[in-house]
């Protein structure tokens, strides 16, 4: 008789980018600031709902979303701290994420990280690798459903 084994494999996603960014500022100071001084245009969204695991009721978190076209990206600036709760608990230093969905080379990496450092306000910016986020699935699965729920643009 066959046996029928079932591996849970988890790999990084191969279309994100996830940034740590260290301040102690508002949510809506840092998209400003990241709007001035990168020429983001990264717009406020309803609060990202985010149901920690065992949960009944969602923890929501502050997002920003901006679409570059010209480079195929759309960066994701979410808030990693709520009242009591971290959306990456792995990461307690990280205040925001910035999460670019979409093709980012390594150079591309490194050099928003030396453009972030020097905003105005921001302590440090640094990389964080997928495997050291236990629950970037469920972060992913909730952003998605989320962003699918919200009314289209023209």
């Amino acid at each position: 008789m066959a046996k029928r084994v079932l591996l849970e494999i988890h790999n990084a996603p191969a279309f994100y980018t996830l940034t740590g960014i260290s301040c102690h500022i508002r949510d809506y100071r840092l998209s400003y600031l990241l709007n001035e001084t990168l020429c983001f245009r990264l717009v406020k969204l309803a609060d990202l709902p985010f149901f920690p695991p065992g949960a009944e009721d969602p923890v929501l978190f502050s997002l920003y979303r901006w679409r570059d076209e010209d480079r195929y990206n759309t960066y994701y600036l979410i808030t990693n701290r709520s009242e009591d709760t971290l959306l990456v608990p792995q990461m307690k230093q990280a205040d925001f994420l910035l999460l670019v969905e979409g093709p980012f080379k390594k150079k591309q990496h490194d050099d928003l990280l030396a453009r972030l450092r020097k905003v105005p306000n921001i302590n440090t910016a640094f990389g964080i690798p997928f495997s050291a986020v236990k629950n970037y699935e469920n972060i992913l699965t909730d952003l998605e459903i989320h962003l699918n729920d919200l009314p289209k643009q023209p």
